[in-house]
This record gives C-alpha cells, structure tokens and sequence, in this order.
C-alpha cells in the first residue's frame, strides 16, 4: 500500500509542476492581442507585434462570437417561453418626437 500513495503522490506532484508551469508561461489572450509574445531564441531584444491582418481577423472573430451568442440567447429565451413567438405581440413602437 505504501507504493502505490507514493507513486500517487509523484503523479500528482508532477501534474501540479505541470500545470504551475503552464500558468506562468502561456500568454493570455490579451497579452498576445498585445504583442508580450518574444521571437524567442532568435532576438532577445525585439518583440514581435501582432499584424493588422491578424488584428482584423481576431476582431471579427470576436465580433462572430458575439453575433452567436445573441442568437443563441434569443433561441434560449424563446424556447423558455411557453407561448409561441407566431401568438406573441409586439410592443408598439413609440413615435419618433419631432422638434419644432
């Protein structure tokens, strides 16, 4: 029995090393969207920024996880509704107030 919690225990510890590790080395998104990433081994002194092209693709992205999770927010709210969205009506619009 004392082999097997030791053996437990060295499993155990190296997977907290591991994931220790993991957690100081591993860029944040935000800290890739910033450009903190170095070029490694090559250029100690440089940092590499990220693209604009890189940029706009993260933005839209971004911008297309927003658009599915409204969807999906509508989708869930809708399906909690017990009355149909066909028998729903909808509020009334308030006119636009004109300045004279």
């Amino acid at each position: 029995m004392g082999n097997y919690s030791k053996a437990f225990a060295v499993g155990f510890g190296i997977v907290g090393v591991g994931y220790a590790l993991m957690l100081t080395t591993v860029p944040t998104e935000e800290e890739l969207y910033e450009a903190s990433s170095s070029l490694g081994h090559m250029n100690h002194a440089r940092e590499k920024k990220l693209s604009p092209e890189l940029k706009k693709q993260y933005h839209e992205v971004k911008a297309d996880q927003a658009r599915r999770q409204a969807f999906s927010d509508v989708l869930r709210q809708a399906a909690n509704d017990p009355e149909p969205m066909w028998i729903k009506k909808k509020a009334p619009v308030p006119e636009p107030v004109s300045k004279q």
